[in-house]
């Protein structure tokens, strides 16, 4: 007979309202309009929708939601809140039992006094008050704006000589019958100390007076968060580490502090390679080997091999940090061989220079000295030819950089702006400018689109056509430039269809990018550009246009990109289409 007994039990159980994740609705009468949709993510009974089998189960979980609601109206400043609940059970098998709370949430206070509390002992010139630490506050009393509040007074005591400040608590102290309340900031602020040199720790290779000469400080000045934040942004900045922290060392008691760095060391060589085919320029691929901190004050060393159908290279490149400057000094050597359908040469480059960076690393200037020496064959038809000639260039670069990317690998936001001048003279004279831009703007739901841009214009002033040597003519079209053309194809052709090249250019690229499933984007672009036998270009002449799109996978390691383009403007020399996979975006 137990069995039974215990079956009927359970039923009249069930049969006094049952409830379950699917039939009973909350209600949240009387709640202020801000606070319903957050009331909505915050209780159990929104939130979680579990199975309630009775409607004893319901109240039960209705008390605990009611303290839930209790201290979201507390954060939002509603101290003195009523707040009621009740459970309507089903009236028949079909309708849903309703969890209702009554909501008065009474008067919003205001704060009335902002009231700052230390915990430890006094120190020197320590703020009392908000008006004395010439912080503005409100009298809103939600939780988020005491936070606020509450954080911009240890951001003034960490920015004005007190390393060691931190907060302590945070109250509201309501004054029911006023409607009003004292907000109670409590902090300790620890001494207050002045900067004293730097302490490394963990340095194995580099050098601490180098670590120490990118301090952004006077020894004797107060303490400032600004400064040990761009620290270590200037340490990281170098690549040489894997790890900093920095932080006010052992405070004396006159108060003087070092600056504690810890840091662990970047392994000093990376071997990196790459590989691209495009149909303009075949297969190619690229070899380097950078290594880092070579005498222990950030110096870096990077030779790369790289090569397709119609370019190899060779280039060392070396630089020294002058931290103090700031900036470099940096010299390279290379070696270039070009097979184009317009010449081939082989050139060596030998050149130094000097690079100092400003308006805190956005820009970048540099100036330098080249010698280039080449050997040039011209394979145009052109009467009465170009000849074969060995030319010697001396020349002095000219450049500045405005540079706001992110990750060079994976470019999503940012822009970047280069303005190059270089005199040449020895074998010719002349002048080579160019400018050069690219952005990219990112919108929509997590950043799902992007539109990217870019520009070049060069122009070379102070010498003939005729006379330039080849290999300083101006080319477009290829992958770099205007995609759905030949390298260098993009311009006046000789006879045989091969490009003459030119003393000036212009292209513009637009891409429109879409991610569609995980790490794949698809994108869409139009490239145009042409090219001038005079000295600047010509704006309003006939430009070539390519189109097409392509598809890109946003791996660890940069996008592999995947692009089909079309010329547009076809001549009987250009091909039906190209295509092009490569690692990166192409700007």
């Amino acid at each position: 007979m137990r069995a039974p007994i215990l079956s009927a039990c359970a039923a009249a159980l069930l049969s006094m309202g049952a409830a379950n994740a699917a039939d009973y609705a909350v209600r949240y009468d009387g709640a202020p309009p801000e606070l319903r949709h957050k009331l909505e993510r915050l209780t159990d009974l929104s939130l979680r929708r579990r199975s309630y089998p009775t409607t004893a189960s319901l109240r039960q979980a209705a008390a605990s939601d009611r303290d839930v609601i209790r201290r979201a109206l507390a954060a939002a400043g509603y101290f003195n809140p009523a707040i009621t609940y009740r459970v309507e059970a089903a009236g028949d098998a079909d309708a849903q039992a309703s969890v209702i709370f009554s909501i008065e949430p009474g008067a919003k206070f205001r704060i009335e006094r902002h009231v700052v509390v230390y915990k430890d002992d006094a120190a020197p010139d320590r703020p009392a008050t908000f008006e004395t630490a010439e912080i503005e506050v409100s009298d809103r009393a939600d939780g988020a704006t005491l936070e606020d509040n509450q954080k911009r007074f240890l951001d003034h005591l960490l920015s004005k000589g007190f390393p060691r400040a931190r907060i302590v608590a945070r109250r509201a102290e309501a004054r029911l019958a006023e409607g009003v309340a004292d907000a109670v900031y409590e902090f300790e602020s620890g001494p207050r100390a002045t900067f004293n040199g730097v302490e490394v720790v963990g340095a194995k290779k580099t050098k601490p007076r180098f670590v120490a000469g990118l301090k952004t400080w006077d020894d004797g000045a107060y303490f400032n968060r600004e400064d040990l934040v761009s620290f270590r942004e200037d340490l990281a900045d170098t690549g040489l580490f894997s790890s900093i922290e920095v932080e006010a060392g052992e405070i004396a008691p006159d108060g003087r502090a070092p600056v504690k760095v810890t840091i662990e060391e970047r392994k000093q060589r990376t071997i990196g390679a790459g590989v691209s085919f495009s149909t303009a320029e075949g297969p190619g691929g690229r070899l380097f080997l950078e290594y880092r901190n070579l005498a222990g004050r950030g110096e870096r060393a990077r030779a790369e091999i790289e090569g397709t159908e119609i370019r190899q290279a060779f280039d060392v490149e070396v630089e020294k940090p002058l931290p103090r400057f700031p900036g470099s000094v940096f010299g390279n050597l290379a070696f270039i061989n070009e097979t184009t359908d317009a010449f081939n040469a082989r050139s060596l480059e030998l050149g130094a220079g000097l690079a100092r960076r400003w308006l805190d690393d956005r820009l970048e200037t540099r100036a330098g000295l080249a010698l280039e020496t080449s050997s040039v064959e011209s394979r145009l038809r052109i009467a009465p030819g170009v000849p074969d000639e060995r030319t010697y260039l001396v020349s002095a670069p000219l450049s500045a950089t405005w540079d706001t990317e992110d990750d060079p690998l994976a470019l999503s936001s940012g822009a970047r702006a280069s303005l190059f001048v270089v005199p040449y003279t020895g074998t010719d004279q002349f002048t080579r400018l160019e400018l050069v831009g690219r952005s990219r703007r990112q919108f929509g739901d997590g950043e799902r689109f992007a539109l990217a841009g870019r520009f070049r214009v060069a122009a070379t002033a102070g010498s003939a056509l005729r006379s330039l040597p080849v290999n300083k003519r101006i080319f477009s079209g290829g992958g770099a430039s205007v995609r759905g053309y030949d390298f260098q194809s993009v311009g006046p052709l000789d006879a045989d269809g091969r490009p003459i090249g030119g003393r000036s250019a212009a292209e513009a690229a637009i891409e429109a990018r879409a991610k569609v499933l995980g790490p794949v984007q698809l994108a869409a672009f139009a490239d145009a550009g042409a090219v001038f036998s005079e000295s600047f270009p010509d704006f309003t002449g006939d430009y070539l246009i390519g189109a097409g799109g392509g598809i890109r996978y946003l791996s660890e390691i940069g996008p592999i990109r995947l692009d089909v383009a079309l010329p547009l403007e076809r001549r009987p020399t250009d091909r039906g289409f190209q295509f092009y996979i490569s690692l990166g975006q192409p700007f």
